[in-house]
């Protein structure tokens, strides 16, 4: 049975366009402040036409807020390691995006001193840069307070399972039209771009046909990962055994006999693949199943996903079939960037 939808509202990859703009000057005609020996840095934020809704319904953004944070070399006598790239945290902003294009902002950086650009985005209810501490937060930026270099630069989950959406890039600087690379000193550039790409991963689970009797189930999972590199999602930080590492994703009563949990997931790679469980209640007895999924490469592995940057795994299954095995419903193409999004059926 093929009950996938697609929805253009996430078959992106690249979804905002970040381009901070010299006012289309050359460098030579660059505003610098002589006193603290800073270019001033127009900020231009634009979409690339497409929509930024979470599911067909919802047409509040997911992702409202950019955090440009720039990173400059300690001592310019340094390799180019992300180790000797320190936080210019004068220079960072925290934009919130209501429409595009969005044109509201200055950064300054420092004359004479290499820089690599890091931007972020997500949702303002998700984190503020400004009250990095405020109780509602979901995540954090560094693992253990804020980074002291590029090296450092992971984001943090406040609660295993409460995984928000989360984009990032890193900046290329340009002088006019010609690439100068992700490393650059403001005086040699007028204009950095970058591209925002989902870091989050989905899932989906439909379960149908439970019988009446049933009165609960819930889907837990192990060694979830808790904290991923900001530039490309590598996991850094995840569950253990010693550390509750099975934990409880939803716990839902059937309706009309049919159970769907939705989730977004942090990428686990294929080092730290997942499993997933069903405690399935019925009476006053609760049995655990494992979620068994055939062997599909790249996604899964001995039952285990394997949850990669912006691929969202939907899995069908019959309550028949709960000890026997469910359905990998969308086969992820790793080749294809398309995103078909978090799904409520």
């Amino acid at each position: 049975m093929n009950i996938v939808r697609r929805t253009t509202d996430f078959s992106f990859w690249a979804v905002f366009l970040v381009s901070l703009w010299l006012g289309g000057c050359s460098t030579d005609d660059i505003p610098i402040d002589q006193e603290v020996e800073r270019i001033s840095v127009p900020l231009t934020i634009t979409e690339e036409g497409l929509s930024i809704t979470r599911a067909v319904g919802d047409a509040t953004p997911s992702v409202n807020r950019v955090l440009i944070l720039p990173f400059k070399k300690a001592n310019e006598a340094l390799a180019n390691d992300p180790v000797n790239f320190v936080p210019d945290y004068i220079a960072a902003k925290q934009i919130d995006v209501n429409t595009f294009p969005l044109n509201t902002a200055m950064l300054r950086l420092s004359v004479g001193s290499t820089y690599q650009l890091m931007m972020i985005g997500y949702n303002r209810n998700d984190y503020d840069f400004v009250n990095p501490g405020n109780s509602s937060r979901r995540f954090d930026i560094g693992l253990s307070g804020r980074p002291g270099s590029l090296a450092d630069m992971n984001l943090k989950l406040v609660n295993a399972v409460n995984i928000p959406e989360l984009f990032s890039c890193m900046g290329n600087g340009y002088n006019q039209s010609a690439l100068v690379g992700g490393m650059f000193r403001p005086e040699q550039i007028n204009n950095i771009k970058g591209v925002l790409n989902r870091i989050s991963s989905g899932l989906t689970l439909n379960i149908s046909n439970i019988p009446a009797y049933v009165t609960s189930v819930q889907l837990s999972a192990e060694q979830l990962v808790t904290a991923v590199k900001a530039t490309d999602g590598t996991p850094v930080q995840w569950q253990t055994a010693g550390d509750s590492g099975i934990k409880v994703l939803g716990t839902m009563t059937p309706v009309s006999g049919r159970v769907t949990f939705s989730t977004f997931m942090l990428p686990t790679l294929d080092t730290r693949k997942t499993l997933l469980f069903l405690d399935v209640t019925y009476a006053a007895i609760t049995e655990r199943y494992t979620v068994k999924i055939a062997d599909t490469a790249g996604v899964i592995t001995g039952n285990r996903i394997i949850f990669s940057p912006n691929h969202w795994i939907r899995i069908d299954g019959d309550y028949s079939r709960i000890n026997i095995g469910f359905t990998l419903s969308y086969n992820i193409n790793l080749d294809d960037n398309a995103w078909d999004g978090i799904q409520n059926y």
